[in-house]
C-alpha cells in the first residue's frame, strides 16, 4: 500500500510540475515579439546523433565502474584495448 501511495504522490507531483511548466511558458511566450519555431520547443522532434565508437566504449567503461567494477581491472583492459587498436 505504501508503494502505491508513493507512486500516486509522485504522479500528482509530476502533473503539477507539468502544469507549472505550461503556465510559465505561456507567460514567457506571450511576452515575445516573435515566436520561436515550434520545432525548437518540441523535444521529440530532434533525433539524437549516433554515438561514436569512442563514446560507446566510454559509456561501457563508466557503467562498469558504476556497478562496482575494479578500476585496476578496467585499466588493464584499456591497456590491452589500446595495444590491439595500435595506439
Amino acid at each position: 500500500m505504501v508503494a502505491r501511495m508513493d507512486g500516486a504522490r509522485r504522479r500528482l507531483e509530476a502533473e503539477q510540475d507539468g502544469r507549472a511548466w505550461l503556465a510559465w511558458h505561456t507567460v514567457a511566450l506571450s511576452r515575445q515579439e516573435t515566436l520561436p519555431e515550434l520545432s525548437s520547443l518540441l523535444g521529440r522532434s530532434q533525433k539524437p546523433k549516433p554515438q561514436t565508437q569512442e563514446q560507446q566504449i566510454s559509456a561501457v567503461d563508466q557503467l562498469f565502474l558504476a556497478f562496482g567494477g575494479d578500476p585496476a581491472q578496467l585499466a588493464r583492459v584499456r591497456s590491452k584495448r589500446d595495444q590491439i587498436d595500435g595506439n
